[in-house]
C-alpha cells in the first residue's frame, strides 16, 4: 500500500514537472520580429520681413514750407537724400531663407520729365557712388537684385545680406552754378536753362518708385 502511494506521488510530481515545462516553453520560446520608423519636421525659415520703402523725404527741402502745395519742389541749389532697405530677419542656423526664391528690384512706375533729365546740373547718386544721370540711378538701383533672379536655399542677394543694416541711400543735387568755383570744377553754366524750366507752363516733375519683391519658388 505504501509503495503504491509513493508511486502515485512520483507520477503526480512528474506530470507537474512536464506541465510546468510546457508552460515555460510556451511563454519564452516563440518567433518575434520588430521594425520601427519615425519622421519629424519644422516649418522652413523664410525670414524676409514686411518692409515699407519710404521715399517721402527724398525731395523734401527748405523751399517746401513756402509752397502752397503738398507737393515737394526742387530748384537750383537744392539737394536731398533718403534711405531704403529690404529687411531680412534670419539668424543662427537660419541666416538665410531655407527655400528657393526669386528676387527682384524694380523701378517701374518711376518717371522724370525730359527737361530735368537734360539739365546737366541735376545729378543723381546711389550709396555714395559716382554722380550721374537719372538713367544711371535707375540702373544702379535695379542692379541691387544681383546677377541672378533666382536664389537657392541658404543664400541672400549680396546687396541685402546683412541682417543688421540693409539700407541703401539715394541722393540728388541741383547744382547752383552762379559760383565761379562750380564752373571751374566742370559744372555747366545753366542759368538760362534753369530759368526756362522755372517759367514753363507745365513745370517738370520727377517721381522715384522702388519695389523689392522676394517670392518662394514652387
Amino acid at each position: 500500500m505504501r509503495k503504491n502511494k509513493m508511486m502515485r506521488a512520483a507520477s503526480g510530481l512528474l506530470v507537474a514537472v512536464l506541465l510546468s515545462t510546457c508552460a515555460i516553453s510556451g511563454t519564452f520560446a516563440k518567433y518575434t520580429t520588430s521594425a520601427d520608423g519615425s519622421d519629424s519636421a519644422r516649418v522652413a525659415k523664410w525670414g524676409f520681413q514686411p518692409t515699407t520703402i519710404n521715399l517721402d523725404d527724398l525731395f523734401k527741402n527748405a523751399y517746401d514750407t513756402t509752397v502752397n502745395s503738398s507737393t515737394d519742389v526742387i530748384a537750383p541749389g537744392t539737394t536731398g537724400s533718403t534711405t531704403f532697405g529690404f529687411t531680412y530677419g534670419g539668424d543662427g542656423a537660419a541666416a538665410a531663407p531655407e527655400v528657393a526664391y526669386t528676387f527682384n528690384v524694380s523701378t517701374d512706375g518711376s518717371s522724370c520729365d525730359q527737361s530735368i533729365q537734360n539739365n546737366a546740373n541735376i545729378l543723381w547718386n546711389l550709396d555714395g557712388g559716382q554722380w550721374g544721370t537719372w538713367t544711371d540711378l535707375l540702373t544702379s538701383i535695379e542692379a541691387l537684385e544681383g546677377n541672378q533672379t533666382e536664389y537657392g536655399p541658404n543664400t541672400l542677394p549680396a546687396a541685402f545680406n546683412n541682417p543688421g543694416n540693409n539700407n541703401h541711400t539715394v541722393s540728388w543735387k541741383w547744382i547752383f552754378d552762379e559760383k565761379a568755383s562750380n564752373i571751374e570744377n566742370g559744372t555747366v553754366n545753366n542759368d538760362v536753362t534753369d530759368t526756362v524750366m522755372g517759367n514753363a507752363d507745365k513745370l517738370g516733375e520727377v517721381k522715384l518708385k522702388i519695389t523689392i519683391t522676394a517670392t518662394q519658388i514652387d
